[in-house]
């Protein structure tokens, strides 16, 4: 659970009563900044090194964001559009917006910033946040945040990065030694490389000798303002024995650097995973071939007329409930970016209603234990009814940004892109890696009379359930879930947000009132139904019923039926794959003991990755599981805890199938 700053302020400024300390120089916050860390980083003259067109910068101590604006501001100034600069910063007490908004006004010449930053300030909730901040000129590079709410044990444990500059800001080593660890000069020096440099306030010896202890070399300077001295330095060597990283089982999770030169990819699957994964690349500048069998975009599960975005939640904070938690708000942050005008999409709110006292009773435990006020409250029966503008009988937790979403339009919206090119209309037969680690792609196309074939650097099948049919897939234990919304003309319904239980309806959309939906396992039977129908009207008349009574008439239903991709453990998949004959014969011993250790890396497929199985939870999964497709194909920190990735690695299956013998 995260506890907001407590703070005071002292002629303007704040003041942690956490730790008793400033959260910048009295002097001059801005000055203190732009020299402590950007003057003895030497930003300016790093950034126009011709080889770099992704800069990654780590900050212990997020405070009020001064840092992150200055370092904005300069790579405005000195950067170009080709390059990113990616901003991965800790907050173990995070400032609400209101105290932020407070702090910033100190600053005017920083204000555009200020306020692009507040505008995209994340809820207080723990783990990561991956914030893209504006373009605010055009020709120069784009910025992300990378922002975690937490402990710093916690960052350092499930950061994945390639630093290039740390920024050791934390409050004063006397104030708060937790910060100023050997865990994090150990971490520090694990995620550094030759040229990496660090920069602090502070010249504690206990600081300095825990840099040198690591292997940073540190040089002392003039100290800001009344400080009498600060440390900079730069890494230069790894103390002790080396440990190949594939003693470590995540190295199975953890796929080899992408290099091309072209910067091309083919990404196979035109639904919301498969056009999220497209933008992602096209973002970082891939030209990005989009392929599909059929004749449109989202024409599977993802093209049904409306779709819900919020985070079903288990009744703790496990591994699973904090990475839906961190899809649902990516997700809501990337429509707001996409589709501002709100046509096709709304975020007026999700209600998922609790139908006993028991269920409503541990919803709102949850609530309490947890205290995730900014995303989600327990509201009673009345709150509930007057939220959603028509009498319920039971209350539940309220997603008060969760939303509806056409997911056709989503679709379209990410693939209009100048580095995506949509091709429609092909079947791809089969993939094979050819010399140079180039994938060729077979296609039957539809529309021509002979078959072709694409060649790229980088291929992620993103076709669901009909991935398997690629032999480099056939280890994946997917199944398909067919499944049935019903539609009915809504002219007289009010209904004011979504409501979910075991089957769910969403307010009017074109005049239509969208509810179900029914689940027929191991199905790929897409044939409208009676029965089904049937179902989801009892279903609404069971579990809404005053929304059911609005209805003029059932006659004239529509329906739709799609088919979902599930996986053996309900979590989706999301990374690079390892070749699964030569993976399970090479880690054998596994069978003997899964503890085994290793010493040789694992055999990937180099360039070959999935985003799929995300069954009816696309809309909350899939953009963030593009997002760490990307951030591990151009080598940046990647937006989920390690923990988090490697649950959805999908290699997960050939260790577990490697331990049975299967």
């Amino acid at each position: 659970m995260i506890k907001p700053a407590q703070i005071q302020w002292t002629d303007g400024s704040p003041v942690s009563t956490q730790f008793d300390d400033v959260y910048f120089s009295k002097a001059s916050g801005i000055s203190e900044t732009r020299y402590v860390f950007l003057e003895h980083s030497q930003l300016i003259q790093r950034w126009a090194q011709p080889h770099r067109t992704v800069f990654t910068i780590a900050e212990t101590g997020f405070g009020t964001g001064l840092n992150l604006l200055c370092t904005w501001q300069q790579w405005l100034e000195h950067s170009n559009k080709n390059q990113t600069l990616h901003f991965v910063s800790l907050e173990k007490y995070p400032l609400d917006k209101d105290s932020l908004t407070i702090a910033l006004e100190q600053w005017p010449e920083l204000q555009q910033l200020s306020n692009a930053l507040l505008s995209s300030y994340p809820a207080l909730v723990s783990g990561w946040h991956r914030i893209t901040l504006p373009r605010l000129t055009p020709d120069s590079g784009s910025v992300i945040l990378h922002l975690f709410f937490g402990d710093i044990d916690d960052w350092l444990n499930q950061m994945h990065a390639k630093v290039d500059a740390w920024f050791l800001d934390g409050f004063a080593p006397s104030k708060n030694p937790d910060m100023w660890s050997s865990h994090l000069f150990q971490t520090m020096a694990k995620l550094s490389h030759q040229d990496t440099s660090f920069a602090t306030f502070t010249a504690a010896g206990m600081v300095r000798r825990g840099l040198q202890a690591a292997g940073f070399k540190t040089l002392k300077a003039k100290g800001f303002g009344k400080k009498r001295e600060m440390l900079y330095g730069q890494f230069y060597a790894t103390q002790g024995p080396i440990a190949p990283p594939w003693l470590n089982t995540s190295a199975w999770h953890t796929p080899p650097v992408i290099i091309s030169q072209s910067k091309q990819a083919i990404v196979i699957g035109a639904g919301i995973a498969g056009c999220a994964s497209a933008y992602a690349l096209a973002q970082r500048g891939w030209q990005v071939t989009l392929i599909d069998k059929h004749d449109q975009l989202a024409n599977g599960a993802s093209g049904n007329a409306q779709g819900v975005l919020y985070a079903k939640l288990a009744s703790d904070m496990n591994i699973q409930s904090e990475f839906y938690l961190s899809g649902y708000l990516y997700s809501l942050a990337l429509l707001k970016h996409l589709m501002p005008d709100k046509q096709n999409w709304d975020d007026c709110g999700v209600l998922q209603l609790a139908f006993n006292e028991k269920e409503l009773k541990r919803q709102q435990q949850f609530c309490e234990k947890f205290n995730l006020s900014e995303v989600l409250n327990s509201v009673d029966a009345q709150q509930a009814s007057e939220i959603a503008g028509t009498h319920l009988e039971y209350g539940g937790l309220y997603f008060k940004n969760g939303a509806w979403v056409h997911p056709k339009s989503w679709c379209e919206a990410m693939v209009d892109h100048p580095n995506i090119t949509f091709l429609p209309g092909q079947n791809v037969t089969d993939i094979q890696q050819q010399a140079q680690e180039k994938w060729r792609i077979d296609i039957d196309a539809n529309h021509i009379q002979e078959a072709q074939q694409l060649t790229s650097d980088v291929v992620i099948v993103c076709s669901a359930y009909e991935a398997k049919q690629l032999p480099q897939l056939a280890f994946l234990p997917t199944s398909p879930i067919a499944g049935q919304v019903s539609g009915v003309s809504s002219d007289e319904v009010n209904l004011n947000a979504v409501l979910c239980g075991d089957s769910y309806v969403t307010p009017s959309h074109h005049d239509q009132l969208n509810f179900g939906a029914t689940y027929r396992l191991k199905s790929t039977d897409c044939e409208i139904t009676t029965e089904d129908h049937t179902f989801n009207l009892e279903k609404l008349r069971e579990n809404f019923s005053s929304v059911d009574r609005q209805v003029n008439s059932h006659d004239g239903l529509t329906g739709r039926v799609s088919v979902r991709c599930s996986t053996s453990d309900y979590v989706p998949i999301a990374g690079a794959v390892c070749d699964a004959a030569a993976f399970k014969q090479q880690f054998e011993n596994l069978k003997k003991s899964k503890h085994w250790r290793f010493y040789e890396a694992a055999p990937f497929l180099k360039g070959l990755y999935l985003n799929l199985g995300h069954g009816s939870r696309g809309l909350s999964s899939a953009p963030l599981c593009a997002e760490l497709i990307a951030a591990q194909i151009n080598n940046e920190p990647w937006p989920v805890t390690k923990q988090h990735a490697h649950m959805l690695s999908p290699n997960r299956f050939l260790v577990s199938q490697t331990i049975k013998g299967l």
